[in-house]
């Protein structure tokens, strides 16, 4: 450790202060779904989430999900994204463990609810195996008015390594759904999914094709040290001015 940053470190010791190692790491994520028919527009999740490697856990999973009906695919844009509209998903509502494939199954939604597809037909009205059983039809059909518009993504964390690369069977795994107006056509959201996951392809051919995970940027070890140091030092100040002034 440089020589400057070991004095304020030794003041922590002695003061007491303890610098311990957070076991809760916060990650970005980015999923994309190929979508055939509004090429060269995909639909495309990209999020935040914090992950707790001694529970295990996964919380605070949110983002943005692009939909791939709007914006104009002759215009890339500055930010490639060809102008579509983002939905800003910030309710993590569900979160399962597979133990199959070793991790956990993640969903965060639009609405804070998980009012998203029909069960009319049986199911529970929003996972990706209940939008495939029922058509994908949106909660409240055939009432326009008691569609509540959502919308979710699920992803895939491995709960051994968040940034292993993804089997083709946790792939698989990966979903979406948007049944807010500008991902919907009619009666039917859009929705994304595989075959091999959940017997279907999504509403208008949307697969799962890729999830990365990186981890996000963290300051520095010697930068908590300095910052604990600093304000270590202002207490210290602070006595001090208070014995001077009794």
């Amino acid at each position: 450790m440089k020589k400057s940053l070991l004095i304020p470190v030794l003041f922590l010791m002695a003061t007491g202060v303890q610098v311990a190692q957070a076991a809760v790491t916060t990650y970005n994520v980015v999923e994309t779904f190929f979508e055939p028919d509004t090429q060269p527009r995909d639909s495309i999740f990209k999020g935040t989430f914090d992950f707790d490697n001694v529970t295990q856990s996964v919380t605070n999973l949110q983002g943005w999900l692009s939909e791939s009906m709007t914006g104009n695919p002759g215009a890339p844009g500055v930010d490639g994204d060809y102008g579509m509209t983002w939905l800003n998903l910030t309710h993590q509502l569900s979160s399962v463990y597979d133990a199959t494939l070793g991790g956990l199954l993640v969903t965060t939604f639009l609405n804070d609810n998980t009012n998203t597809f029909t069960n009319a037909g049986g199911g529970d009205g929003w996972s990706p195996q209940s939008g495939v059983d029922n058509g994908g039809v949106y909660f409240g059909w055939p009432k326009p008015a008691k569609n509540p518009g959502n919308a979710y993504a699920m992803i895939f964390v491995n709960t051994t390594n968040p940034l292993a690369s993804l089997t083709q069977a946790q792939i698989d795994k990966l979903a979406y759904a948007d049944c807010a107006p500008g991902g919907m056509m009619g009666a039917v959201c859009m929705t994304g999914t595989s075959v091999a996951g959940y017997g279907s392809i999504g509403t208008m051919s949307g697969v799962p094709v890729s999830q990365f995970i990186t981890a996000a940027p963290v300051p520095e070890p010697e930068t908590y040290a300095m910052m604990l140091a600093g304000l270590g030092m202002l207490g210290f100040v602070a006595r001090n001015r208070r014995q001077a002034a009794g």
